[in-house]
Parts: structure tokens; C-alpha cells; sequence
């Protein structure tokens, strides 16, 4: 089998039915209050991989380092841009909660865009559940 599918892997720890329920939440609650939750939550799912990826640390980066600075930098122009409604915590807290939401879009999209760059995105697989019997 091709080494970049880590099939066996995805199987044996079920992370694969984990992330499609994930996927299917943040699906189920895009364009609501829950969404950046579904997101994060998702994100909370990812692990480091023993002597492998370290998908999670990846991931958490963007989401510090990237995302964190770009919205930061759309609140700054904003105030720029809106002096007197950055004077108003309402407004405030209005706008915040729209970067909160483009924030946790590109959240997601990376975070399933990582899962397949390395190897773990999802596939059709004849392999039955195991059974408790």
C-alpha cells in the first residue's frame, strides 16, 4: 500500500469516524453561535503522532501564530476605519464576534486541508466495524 495512506493507523484508533462526526458538526452548526465550538472541538481531536506528524502542533501554530495576528490586524483596521463605532463596546464585541467566525472558517478548512496534505484524509474502505461479541 502507498506509504503517504496510513490506513491501518486511521482503523485501528478510529480517529477517521471521529473526524467525520467532527466534520459533520461543524457542518450541522456553520453559520451559528456553536460553530467556532464544533471547530475547536474538532481541532481538540487531532493528536500528535508518536515518531510522526505532529499534526495538532501544526495546526495549533497556524491558529496562534497566523490567524491570531491576521484578526488582530482586521480589529486594528477596523478601529482605523470606524473610530466611533471602535468607541462603542458594543460595536466592539459586534465586530469581534464576525472575526471569531472567519476566524474559526479558516480553522477548519486548514485543519482538513493538513489532514490530507499528510496522508489522512478520508477514503472508502470495504473494512467492517469490529464487533464487541
Amino acid at each position: 500500500m502507498d506509504k503517504e495512506h496510513h490506513v491501518a493507523w486511521a482503523d485501528r484508533i478510529g480517529l477517521n469516524k471521529q473526524w467525520a462526526k467532527d466534520i459533520q458538526a461543524c457542518s450541522d452548526m456553520f453559520g451559528t453561535d456553536l460553530y467556532s465550538t464544533m471547530v475547536r472541538r474538532f481541532k481538540n481531536n487531532i493528536p500528535n503522532i508518536k515518531n510522526g506528524v505532529q499534526l495538532y502542533t501544526i495546526i495549533d501554530e497556524y491558529e496562534n501564530l497566523d490567524l491570531a495576528n491576521k484578526k488582530k490586524q482586521m480589529m486594528f483596521e477596523w478601529k482605523q476605519r470606524y473610530p466611533q463605532e471602535a468607541s462603542n463596546r458594543d460595536y466592539v464585541k459586534q465586530k469581534d464576534d464576525e472575526l471569531d467566525c472567519w476566524f474559526a472558517e479558516k480553522l477548519y478548512h486548514f485543519i482538513l486541508q493538513t489532514l490530507e496534505d499528510y496522508g489522512f484524509g478520508f477514503y472508502e474502505s470495504s473494512i467492517e466495524e469490529d464487533e464487541i461479541v
